[in-house]
């Protein structure tokens, strides 16, 4: 894994802890939980993506950014 493929994984389960940590805040069930996470951790570079018209999202690309959000998640949950 290169340190930019690292530091990708790392940001994301960064904002979906932040995330997280809303969702806490305002007393949100697991589910809830999970998709502020998810939002919170994909969201800009998905606006990022398709300002860009690049092909493909990068989390529909590679899922496990969305488990690693999932799992930063779980963690604060």
């Amino acid at each position: 894994m290169s340190l930019l493929t690292t530091l990708d994984y790392l940001s994301v389960f960064i904002f979906a802890l932040t995330g997280a940590l809303a969702a806490s805040r305002a007393q949100l069930d697991l589910v809830g939980f999970l998709f502020i996470a998810s939002l919170t951790a994909v969201g800009g570079g998905t606006v990022r993506d398709v300002l860009l018209n690049r092909d493909m999202v990068f989390w529909i690309a590679n899922p496990w950014f969305i488990g690693t959000a999932c799992a930063a998640a779980i963690l604060v949950f």
